[in-house]
This record gives C-alpha cells, structure tokens and sequence, in this order.
C-alpha cells in the first residue's frame, strides 16, 4: 500500500511537470481481500490492489481535459505530462467563461479511520475468522453462505493552487447467512468495524443460528400496512440511501423529497422526522468515520442535517456554492450516523417486541433502490422475517415487498433503540464494496407498507 507520504510526492512532481496553468490530480490507491463462501465451501478469494490517478487540466479559457491512468513509474510521466499539455492547447475556449472557484482555507481535520490491526488483518487473520464463522451454522445443521471483506486505502488531492491532502483509510465486514435444509427459511448476521480488533465471528455465527432456527417452516401473510420492529440491519438500508437526498442543488430546484412540490423549495428549518431522530455525520465518527476531504479535496466538516427531527443543513458541492455565493461547500454525507434524541433513553428489540399487540420483525432488508423522486424505496425482507402477536415472535413468516418512503416511515416512530454500525455484505448489484459506515438505532414504526410476497430467501 502506498502511503500517503508517496502520493504526496508523485502529485507534486506531476504538477510541476505540466505547463498547463490550471490542473488537478486524485490519487487512489486501494487493496482490497475478499473471501465468499456458499454451501458451506469458498467460492471466491479476492486479493490485489488497483491505482487510479485522475488528471484535469486546462489552458485559460479552453475546455477542460481529463485523464484516467495506472501507471506511476518515472519512465511514464514525462511522457504523460506531454500529452496532456498537448490536449490542453487543442481545446477550443468555452461559451461561457470558465468560474473560478475561490481559494477557501484548506484545514483538514485529523484522519481516524486507519486501523494498523485491519491492515494487519488483510494477509492472514481475514483467513482465519472464514472457519469460525461458518462451521457453526454447519454443525448446527444448517447450509452457510458468507462474506469476509477487509480494505485498506489510501487517497490524496492536489492542485496547482497549494491544495494538498492525503489520508489512509481501513475497513472491514463479515456477514454469514444460515439456510434451512430446504431451503425456506434463512437467518442473517454481520458487523462491520474499522478496527479488525473488534469483529467477533463467533457471535456473529450465533446471531445467525438464531434466526435460521426461527426462520423454519414459514407460512404466507397477507401484504398490508402493520406495526414494524425493524432491527439495524434493516434500518441501515433504508437509511443509507438518504445522504445524497440532502444535496443542495436537487433541493432548490424541487426535485428531492426535501422540497417543498409547490414551492420547490427546501423545507429548511422545518420538521421533517419524529422528534426523537437526530441526523448527522463526522469524519471523525468513532464507529465510522470518513477521511477528512472530498475527491475534490474539500474539507469534510461534522455536519448535523437534521437536529432532533428539523432540517438544518443541506449539501453544497464547490460549484453551486460558488454559484449561489455560499460560502462553505460541504459534499451529501456518504456516511451517516442516527441518534436517539429521545429523552426516555432507548427501547431495545425486546422491548419493542414486547409491547407490540401485533406487527412484524424484519431483521434486514435487501435489493433496496429508489423508485420516485419522492423518496419511495422499494425493496424485500430477507435472513429473518416473523409475526409478532401479544409481545411474542408467533411464527416466521414468508418474505414481503415493501413500497415505502423513510422520510414518512420515520415520522410514524412508536419507539427507537441505541445507535451501533451495522453490516451490509456484498452484493454484485450494489456495485464497489464496501458501503460507507452506517450507525442506526432499531426502531418500531406504525402503518409500514408492504405491498405483496416476495420469492427471496
């Protein structure tokens, strides 16, 4: 892994060796070891590294000029930093005047989120929780399928204005799914730490156990709107698609669940979330965390998007900001933290599940996507889903879809629980592992609605 010191240096010799008055450079640099297991056997070992530089330049008014590269060694970056001048002065002037965004100051908060026990991790340990983690399930008599997964990266910013920022970052997750012999009922379980130090596979095996115990043999129930104990897992998927909602520009121009339809302005400074909900993010999360700077090299501050249920802050990137004369850019959060405002303390699961007359428990959701600009998500119950009667888990029951919108779900808050990092595991369809830190409270909400069975397991 190349440190952050190395990146340094090699964008500061490709600025100098460019003529062009104006350039950019991010550099990426990002090893990555994954393990999958299905039936109980490894499928897939995933280990190597990938760089990616990203170059923009340009003369004067011209267009700008972008460049993707792999290569670092002395030998490429003469002829490199050629090129790119080279297309820098084949470009024609723009229309309309090229804006130039101010100098702001640059004041980095200390970077958090390097673990040396996950970097450490990366070689053996990774390899060794893989039996602690799905033997269990096996010897309990189950079927297993499971991820391992541990980052390591490293990441910088620089330009020809004097901005220059470099940070590491780890990151870790493991998850494993019980399955019923046939095949019918399954239960699912993860952490997801940026500190290998903390991950437990052995409770994560038994939380799955669990829930696949409970899963088997389940019947079909009739879609509708019901009382739901949703636990974190579940929680987490819903809350983080939510970020980017709070980007600026969608905002005043009417096209977020933020805004007013008729106004098409942002509700800012109004309630928008049950009272007990506090909404925020920080490079310096002890659970999360983020680097400390954007890929534009912007400083991340903590931000607080909604406080105690009101919208208090939106996301600005440089170019609006500069736009709207705002001075203090800030990106959507890509990491988001859920507090209990409540000042009755928080409900645990068992709780909840004990003063609910009838609902049902949803361990996790999956395949969650967008359907309007409204904020409606659509999506499927999966590794643990029963009915709730009288304050006991009655029966597992088959999966169900849900069409629902979290920005109204979470103003039918009945009880929310404590705040922890939940996993998410891989998946083809989510595109790059792993997801940024996610911290939600479980929660019980009323009239949540789901729309028909689903097939998943």
């Amino acid at each position: 892994m190349l440190s952050p010191d190395a990146l340094r240096a090699l964008a500061h010799e490709l600025l100098s060796l460019v003529a062009a008055d104006t350039m950019f450079v991010q550099m990426d640099h990002t090893a990555i070891g994954a393990t999958r297991v299905a039936r109980g056997r490894v499928r897939m070992q995933e280990s190597g590294d990938r760089l990616r530089v990203l170059l923009r330049t340009r003369l004067g008014q011209r267009a700008e000029v972008q460049l993707h590269v792999d290569q670092i060694d002395p030998a490429s970056l003469g002829p490199l930093a050629r090129y790119l001048d080279r297309l820098a002065r084949e470009q024609v002037n723009q229309v309309a005047p090229v804006m130039v965004k101010p100098i702001v100051p640059r004041t980095y908060l200390p970077n958090t989120t390097w673990y040396a026990s996950t970097a450490a991790a990366f070689n053996d340990a990774r390899h060794a929780v893989v039996a602690p983690l799905v033997t269990p399930v096996l010897d309990a008599g189950f079927l297993a399928s499971a991820f391992v997964g541990v980052l390591t990266r490293t990441i910088a910013c620089a330009d020809k204005r004097g901005v220059m920022a470099a940070a590491q970052e780890t990151d870790s997750e493991l998850v494993v799914t019980g399955w019923t012999n046939d095949g019918k009922g399954a239960g699912w379980a993860g952490q997801a730490a940026r500190d290998w130090n903390v991950i437990n596979p052995g409770a994560i095996a038994e939380r799955a156990i669990h829930f696949t115990r409970l899963s088997a043999n389940p019947v079909a129930f009739e879609p509708g709107r019901y009382v739901v104990i949703l636990d974190r897992p579940a929680v987490a998927q819903l809350v983080k698609k939510m970020g980017q909602e709070f980007d600026a520009r969608s905002a005043f121009s009417g096209d977020s669940p933020l805004s007013d339809p008729a106004t098409r302005r942002p509700h800012l400074n109004e309630r928008i979330m049950d009272p007990r909900i506090t909404l925020s993010s920080d490079p310096k999360d002890p659970e999360g965390g983020l680097i400390p700077f954007d890929d534009l090299g912007y400083p991340v501050r903590p931000m607080t998007w909604i406080d105690r249920g009101v919208l208090t802050n939106l996301a600005y990137d440089a170019d609006f900001a500069v736009s709207v004369g705002y001075a203090n850019a800030n990106p959507w959060p890509r990491a988001l933290r859920m507090d209990n405002a409540s000042r009755g303390g928080p409900s645990t699961v068992e709780e909840m599940i004990a003063n609910c007359k009838r609902g049902i428990y949803v361990n996790r959701f999956a395949a969650v996507h967008g359907v309007e600009v409204s904020g409606m998500f659509t999506g499927v119950t999966q590794g643990g889903c029963f009915l709730v009667r009288n304050g006991k888990i009655e029966k597992p029951i088959k999966n169900l879809r849900f069409r629902e919108s979290p920005w109204f779900a979470f103003n039918r808050v009945e009880a929310i629980g404590a705040t922890e990092r939940t996993a998410f595991g891989y998946s083809p369809s989510l595109g790059d592992w792993p997801i940024a830190p996610t911290i939600v409270p479980p929660m019980m909400i009323r009239d949540f609605n789901f729309t028909a069975l689903a097939d998943a397991i």
